[in-house]
């Protein structure tokens, strides 16, 4: 076959033989190099730090309002910050609420009240978490 059938029958052109290894691209520093980095040897220092002692959060007594502690994080006496977040309880009251009532206006009773939300204890200053009181 030659060059021309090849083309009638759709077939690709012949590829052309390319150099076995093309020439590298032309340097970026001219004929200079860049000098070789010298290593470094400079001793590391390493510091060794302890957490406080009394990160224990189970020996602490806290209640549905804001309570006043000292912190195990940051070791300050603080009035902690509460933040209310809905929890199994509430949507099974919302669901109890809303079978007996016959109506959905009654499931939303539930989310508003506090006492039926699980109360999260974060300290003011450093913001960390310090406990969570569970209605019973």
């Amino acid at each position: 076959m030659d060059a021309t059938m090849e083309n009638k029958m759709g077939l690709p052109p012949p590829y052309e033989p390319s150099a076995p290894n093309p020439a590298p691209p032309p340097s970026y520093f001219g004929d200079n190099p860049p000098p070789p980095a010298a290593p470094t040897t400079q001793p590391r220092t390493v510091v060794v730090t302890s957490a406080p002692t009394s990160s224990d959060t189970s020996d602490i007594k806290i209640g549905p309002r804001p309570t006043g502690i000292t912190c195990p994080n940051c070791n300050r006496s603080v009035v902690t910050r509460v933040h209310y977040a809905a929890n199994n309880r509430t949507h099974i009251i919302s669901a109890g609420l809303c079978i007996l009532t016959g109506c959905c206006c009654g499931c939303f009773v539930p989310y508003c009240m506090r006492s039926c939300k699980s109360a999260n204890h974060f300290c003011p200053k450093c913001r960390a978490f310090i406990g969570t009181y569970a209605p019973s």
